[in-house]
């Protein structure tokens, strides 16, 4: 089989077998006088054995060159990992994608092989004396989960009956059996499959963090070897046995890019790593310390400034004057004529897929943001804000979603579960703080500080604001643009697809259109 997709054309797949191939040949770019790459492929790499491997490790001496490491990747499958490691695995912004298990649409009420989908007391590293504690409160908290939402698909069913239900269509028109190819059956599953959705919403947050979920990464061979290292210095004992296990079937893409991770240089920048993350300079007196806001805006810039920011780089891109004559004569104009072109700008969109320009990320605001284990998940997604959090704690408080708050005997064995959680925690805490975190619930707050620039919060706000995300999810994103359009108030017209209505059934919309395409494929 050729290793390219065509032999005549300059624009080509490369299609060799080994990945590290690819990477290899697409690295002599920069090195060769070769006009035709498949010339040199057949010149230099077709029939010898070796030829990457063995050409990497000459870059790496030679040159000391990690970009290329960038043109080797592989796709990988992580499975039954707990949701502590998961964020772990997660923290790259660059180099790696992710897709995870979703709690929101994937149930966890079965056994798998007798068992409870959560990670097993040893690999977790609870101590001993804990380990039989650790797992009937698992136990437990998976059976509580069933009930509830068993209980919390009952109430969504009655207080939103399928008789009663309005059904829309993408366009806003409202659907009725009969038109447009719509059946009963069909807007019957849709029903089903978004009460099922707001379900799993409200019981996820009994979740305990050692929940066991699967992740698949795609990435290149720099990236995968910060993750290793990630995974060396994180204290936990599941990322020690990971460790392994990932660094052996990685060697098998890119032995020479990977083993990079342990030699000097590799143990040297794990040690700086290890004695950084337990660093503290300084003890400050944090008694006065609170987590009740949800979200606080914590930095921001003048609105004067934001404006002369953004149409000056708008500018700067599609006229002939440097930043600081554009800067210079914007910052003579009038407030109200600098928001105006900032207006004309947003009024370019049609719809929350169209980006806003790249002159506003120049403009950059920082959240500390104290919401529910589950929610923070969602948010470590986008991976264009500049993240710290603390460790995973039953310390800051817990939040109860609202339909299982409304229900007398769902409540209280809610809030039982939180306290049995809390004094677990403590416990296994005092012996060892990193596995403690594995019996903390979705529920808990999870405090954070996010930093964020003015296009990436549009697109985050808009898009988690929308009917189908999760209600922590709308409720954040709204509180983040209403925080921004208080001391930014000229820019707060770039906000043009925040959704501001609530929907019990948020994902109906959604639902119907996808059981549509389904009838008609």
């Amino acid at each position: 089989m050729d290793p390219f997709s065509n032999r005549d054309k300059d624009v080509f797949l490369i299609t060799c077998e080994k990945m590290i191939d690819r990477g290899a040949l697409m690295s002599r770019y920069s090195r060769t006088r070769e006009l035709d790459l498949r010339n040199l492929w057949d010149k230099e790499f077709a029939g010898v054995e070796d030829r990457a491997e063995k050409f990497y490790e000459r870059v790496f001496l030679e040159y000391g060159d990690e970009s290329v490491a960038e043109l080797a990747t592989a796709q990988v499958g992580i499975q039954n990992v707990s949701n502590v490691l998961s964020k772990v695995l997660e923290e790259s912004r660059l180099g790696l994608s992710y897709l995870e298990k979703s709690s929101r649409y994937v149930s966890y009420r079965e056994k798998r092989n007798g068992r409870y989908l959560f990670l097993e007391a040893d690999r977790a590293g609870i101590p001993e004396r804990f380990r039989s504690r650790y797992e009937e409160f698992n136990n437990s908290l998976f059976e509580l989960y069933s009930t509830v939402f068993s209980g919390v698909t009952k109430y969504i069913k009655e207080s939103n009956p399928f008789e009663e239900t309005k059904f829309y269509l993408p366009d806003g028109k409202e659907a009725k059996p009969g038109e447009e190819d719509i059946t009963e059956e069909v807007m019957r599953k849709a029903y089903d499959s978004s009460v099922r959705s707001r379900a799993l919403d409200e019981t996820r947050f009994l979740l305990p963090a050692s929940t066991l979920t699967n992740v698949g990464i795609s990435g290149n061979a720099r990236a995968f070897s910060h993750l290793l290292e990630r995974l060396r210095v994180s204290g936990l004992n599941e990322a020690d046995i990971l460790y392994d296990e990932l660094l052996a079937e990685l060697k098998l893409s890119f032995p020479r890019l990977i083993e990079n991770v342990e030699n000097p240089h590799g143990l040297e920048n794990v040690n700086y790593l290890k004695g950084m993350k337990n660093f503290v300079p300084v003890s400050p007196d944090v008694s006065t310390a609170s987590f009740s806001n949800v979200v606080k805006l914590v930095g921001w810039e003048e609105d004067e400034t934001v404006l002369n920011k953004v149409v000056s780089a708008y500018h700067f891109e599609r006229t002939g004057g440097d930043y600081e004559s554009l800067k210079s004569y914007f910052s003579s104009l009038a407030i109200s004529n600098k928001k105006e072109i900032i207006d004309k700008i947003a009024s370019l969109r049609r719809n929350r897929r169209n980006k806003l320009d790249r002159s506003f990320e120049h403009v950059n605001y920082s959240y500390e943001v104290n919401t529910n284990f589950g929610a923070f998940r969602d948010l470590q997604r986008h991976r264009s804000l500049t993240i710290q959090r603390k460790p995973l704690s039953t310390r800051y408080g817990y939040d109860v979603p609202p339909i299982i708050s409304k229900i007398e005997d769902l409540s209280k064995e809610y809030h039982r579960a939180v306290k049995e959680s809390n004094k677990l925690f403590n416990e296994i805490y005092s012996e060892d703080p990193r596995s403690a975190q594995y019996v903390v619930l979705f529920a808990h707050k999870h405090p954070s500080i996010l930093t964020i620039n003015l296009r990436e919060l549009v697109y985050l706000t808009e898009l988690r604001s929308t009917p189908q995300a999760h209600f922590d999810l709308r409720h954040i994103s709204r509180e983040m643009v209403r925080l921004v359009k208080q001391v930014n108030p000229s820019v707060g017209g770039v906000f043009r697809f925040l959704n501001e209505r609530d929907e019990e059934l948020g994902r109906l919309r959604a639902e119907l259109r996808k059981e549509i395409k389904l009838k008609n494929a």
